[in-house]
Order: C-alpha cells, then sequence, then structure tokens
C-alpha cells in the first residue's frame, strides 16, 4: 500500500484526536478576531484551497468577508492597508517565506495573526499571536491529504467558535470523514471517462474550493491535465475550448443550481464532452455519462469535504493505472519557498 493511501484512510482518526485541542485553540483565535470587519487569508496550494472554503462556509456562516491575501504584495518595502482586518496564514510546513511576510506586516500594523501548520516550531507559527496546530503528524506523501483534511478541519472549527450558533456537523465530522474514505477506497470508479486528455473540474461555492483541490491533486498524482473553474465561469468561454476525449466533472453543492448545471451539462454535451457528476443523495439524478452519489447526507460544508476525500482516491486510482509515482508526485514539492 502506498503512504498516499495510507493518508487518505488515517484521516478520520486524525480529525477524531485533535478535535479538542483543535477546538479550544479555535476559541483563543476566535476571541482574537472579535471586532474585526474582515478576514484577510495568506495561503498557497492546497492551503488556498482550503482558504477558499473559509472565504465561503465564513460569509455563508458568519456573514464575514474574506478575503485572499496575494503575498508577492507584501514583498520588500511596499506595504499594504490592514486597518480592521484579522490576518490568518496557512502552511502544512510553517515555512513558506510568502506566508511570514504577510504576517509580520499584519504585527507591524497591530492585527491578530493566527498561523494555521502542522508544525509548532516553524517560523510561521513563531510569527503569530495563536497557533492552529494541524496535529495531523508527518505526511510522507507529497500530495497533501490529512494535513488538507485537518486544515478544513480547523477552519471549520474557526467558524464554529465565531459563530453565535453551532455549526451543524462539526461534532460528527471524523466520523464521517473515516466512512467515506473507507467508502471511496472500495467503489468502482468510472476510470475509463477519467484517464483523458483533459479534466475539468467545477463547482460553486464550497464546491468551487472542493473542485480546486480534486483537480490539484488529480494533477500532481496522477499527470491527468486537471484544471477548475466556478462552474458560471466555465460557461462564460472556456467551455468552448474542450470537446471530444475531455471530462467535465460537475462537485454538486447547495450552491450549484439545477438551471446552471443543465445548461453546464448541455453545452459539454453540445461539445462532445463526457460528464461525471458528483452529488450528494440529496439531490436528485442528474443526465449524464456517470454518477458517483456520495454515501453521506449532511450538512453543505461537511458533503463538500466528503467530496474532497472522493477525489484524493480518483486521483490514487488514475495515479495507478498510469503507472505513477504515487507517493513522490514528480516535480512536486512539499514546501513553496516563493510567495
Amino acid at each position: 500500500m502506498t503512504k498516499f493511501e495510507e493518508e487518505i484512510r488515517s484521516q478520520g482518526a486524525i480529525l477524531r484526536a485533535r478535535a479538542l485541542a483543535g477546538a479550544s485553540e479555535a476559541r483563543r483565535a476566535a476571541e482574537g478576531f472579535r471586532g474585526i470587519t474582515h478576514l484577510v487569508v495568506a495561503a498557497r496550494g492546497s492551503s488556498d484551497n482550503a482558504a477558499i472554503f473559509l472565504q465561503y462556509l465564513a460569509g455563508q456562516e458568519l456573514g464575514l468577508l474574506v478575503a485572499l491575501a496575494a503575498p508577492s504584495l507584501y514583498e520588500g518595502a511596499h506595504r499594504m492597508n490592514l486597518s480592521g482586518a484579522g490576518v490568518l496564514a496557512i502552511s502544512q510546513s510553517g515555512r513558506s517565506p510568502g506566508m511570514v511576510e504577510v504576517l509580520t506586516q499584519a504585527n507591524q500594523q497591530g492585527c491578530t495573526t493566527v498561523a494555521l501548520t502542522n508544525y509548532l516550531t516553524s517560523s510561521l507559527a513563531e510569527s503569530s499571536d495563536v497557533v492552529l496546530e494541524l496535529r495531523a503528524g508527518p505526511e510522507e506523501a507529497v500530495a497533501s491529504t490529512k494535513t488538507f483534511s485537518a486544515t478544513w478541519h480547523s477552519l471549520a472549527q474557526l467558524v464554529d467558535a465565531m459563530s453565535t450558533n453551532n455549526l451543524e456537523g462539526i461534532e460528527d465530522l471524523p466520523e464521517v470523514v473515516e466512512r467515506v474514505a473507507a467508502w471511496a477506497l472500495n467503489i468502482e470508479l468510472p476510470l475509463d471517462l477519467l484517464d483523458v486528455a483533459g479534466l475539468t473540474m467545477v463547482g460553486r461555492g464550497v464546491g468551487y474550493a472542493v473542485a480546486s483541490e480534486v483537480a490539484l491533486k488529480v494533477r500532481e498524482v496522477s499527470g491527468v491535465r486537471a484544471e477548475s473553474y466556478a462552474a458560471p465561469d466555465y460557461l462564460h468561454g472556456p467551455v468552448g475550448a474542450d470537446g471530444a476525449g475531455c471530462t467535465l466533472v460537475a462537485v454538486i453543492t447547495d450552491e450549484l443550481e439545477d438551471a446552471v448545471l443543465f445548461e453546464l451539462l448541455q453545452g459539454c454535451r453540445g461539445s462532445q464532452m463526457a460528464t461525471v457528476v458528483i452529488r450528494s443523495p440529496r439531490r436528485a439524478a442528474v443526465d449524464c455519462d456517470a454518477e458517483i452519489v456520495l454515501p453521506e447526507v449532511g450538512p453543505n460544508w461537511v458533503e463538500a469535504l466528503c467530496a474532497v476525500i472522493l477525489g484524493q482516491v480518483i486521483a490514487l486510482r488514475l495515479g495507478e493505472i498510469r503507472g505513477r509515482d504515487i507517493d513522490t508526485s514528480p516535480g512536486l514539492s512539499k514546501v513553496t519557498l516563493s510567495a
């Protein structure tokens, strides 16, 4: 068994083990963020996809504006106005200098700074007021799995701590992830439709965060040329660039309405693209080439993480049939050293 598969299997147990301490740290961060007008988040790679998730979840649950930082704007003598902001930096290694530079400027301006990382002794952790520790343990496969789900969990805990209401599904998440990982590793996937020249993932809202992460994972692990779009953006032009030999994978979450999905699938059929849909049992069956129906019914944000877990397994299976080195993912680095 590859390290990548072992780490997929381990995710439920990791979330269970970090739940209590993570919730306590989230409450400390929420206290520091009390009174902020908006939240600025610095991240790269998979962490950036998790930040997109936070952007939607915090907007939906808290009405809080979350802006994604552009780390290159924080280099050298250039200064960004962070008045009123709380600042969060996400880096599993904690060694990305671009993330540290964002926190440095935020500290200089008196902002509350929070680091989300797997390493308490990292430069990122040492540059922050509060650390949200992933507690995922060393990740041996280069492509991230357990650090991503731990990040998603930690961000959900932060939203829960900042809310006047309990975030539905937060207590049950470890068990749900454990069940979904076991399910995904044992189902038959439509690999004939996924092992293609071009794979396009689309979603909306938290589903866009899923599409972005799954496309990245598929590209890293399997070498399939996967990319992601918000569903409306894809409809307004890029759909015309794909055709026979390409596949669209639509991640259906609550934000993706049936009318938009119908238009999307119709456009793909017109260009001879294959279509695959990932959906909750709560949503009606769709006219497409293949459906993958998630086994769990839960809150929208929980079902979205279930779709990420499924996407990790899709990346694994595609990598296996293509003879790829799953654990090293050629060309991929564990640490982002540029801003």
